[in-house]
């Protein structure tokens, strides 16, 4: 049965408005905007420790959200403690030596000395009275040579003695020299200096998050050995989301950094997600060999961000989007 060629034209007609009806609802816009094809990304960063050890106090799993600062683990170090003891006992001790130098001799010491002084001076007047006594016998020849040295050797030793013990009541009345009390006090700097080192190892052993978002992978479990560097986890920021698509060289000119865009994602067919442009390459790429087909892939193309609203949270790392450039 031969159909009659007006009928075939409506059929025709109808057709190709059905079509085009249904690729307006599949991609709605003006038919010569730019269309690329991209991924959802987000920021991450790794939580990395600064020191090596076994990890403890890891309490958030992947899904969880973070705050920046926020502590997630800790590195068990007790030798960090330990050192931190000693450090501090260390500046205890030179803090209490320079008083000691500040301070002088007590009340106490200086009369010690001062007895000290007195009971020399006792022993030389008996050694002096003692030697002229001898010499005015040893002129006579009462007395031997060798009772005359030894009485010789009294006096010089009394007098070494008395010069002596004046001497450290000398030094008691005028006090610590000022460069003795300067070096103490420069102990002191050095020693706060450690202590503020050993605690600074200390607060190394505490893992935070560096940013704030969502908790995207975990790669280490409590009681593992960790390595500094090492990625306990990866934390997305899920507010700073965008898609990288390539455009060709020949369409650069058609768009700007602030120009608005359209992104949809198959996960919420029919929503319209909006979007600008944020960054556009300043050095030309060739087209990623997943993108399109062979004859296509020498064509130089630029990279362009496209910053995303995800304010609702909804666009997760990875999921394939379309880009509309009106």
């Amino acid at each position: 049965m031969k159909m009659n060629p007006k009928k075939t034209a409506v059929i025709a007609v109808l057709l190709l408005v059905v079509l085009g009806a249904a690729a307006y609802k599949l991609w709605p816009g003006d038919a010569k905007a730019l269309k690329a094809t991209g991924t959802i990304e987000v920021t991450k960063a790794d939580i990395m420790p600064k020191v090596n050890g076994y990890l403890n106090a890891l309490t958030v799993k992947a899904g969880d959200k973070v705050q920046a600062g926020q502590q997630i683990a800790r590195i068990n170090r007790t030798d960090y403690e330990a050192q931190v003891i000693r450090d501090e006992a260390a500046l205890a001790r030179a803090v209490a030596q320079l008083k000691d130098l500040e301070a002088g001799s007590r009340p106490q010491e200086k009369l010690e000395l001062t007895a000290a002084v007195e009971s020399a001076l006792s022993r030389y007047e008996k050694a002096r009275v003692d030697f002229d006594r001898y010499q005015a016998l040893y002129a006579k020849g009462a007395v031997s040579a060798q009772q005359m040295d030894s009485a010789r050797s009294g006096l010089e030793v009394a007098t070494g003695d008395l010069t002596a013990a004046r001497q450290r009541l000398s030094l008691s009345e005028e006090g610590t020299r000022p460069d003795t009390i300067e070096a103490q006090r420069l102990e002191v700097e050095r020693s706060k200096a450690v202590l503020a080192a050993s605690k600074t190892m200390i607060d190394d052993t505490f893992v935070k998050s560096p940013i704030t978002g969502l908790v995207l992978t975990k790669n280490y479990e409590n009681g593992e050995y960790v390595n500094p560097g090492a990625a306990l986890m990866t934390v997305g920021d899920m507010t700073d989301c965008w898609v990288k698509v390539y455009i060709p060289s020949t369409h650069l000119g058609r768009i700007a950094v602030g120009q608005s865009a359209e992104v949809r994602v198959d996960s919420f067919p029919g929503r319209v997600f909006p979007g600008t442009i944020q960054e556009i390459a300043q050095q030309a790429e060739y087209t990623p060999r997943q993108s399109i087909t062979p004859s296509e892939r020498a064509n130089l193309v630029f990279a362009v961000k496209v910053q995303v609203d995800n304010g609702a949270g909804i666009l997760k790392p990875g999921m394939p989007a379309d880009v509309l450039l009106p």
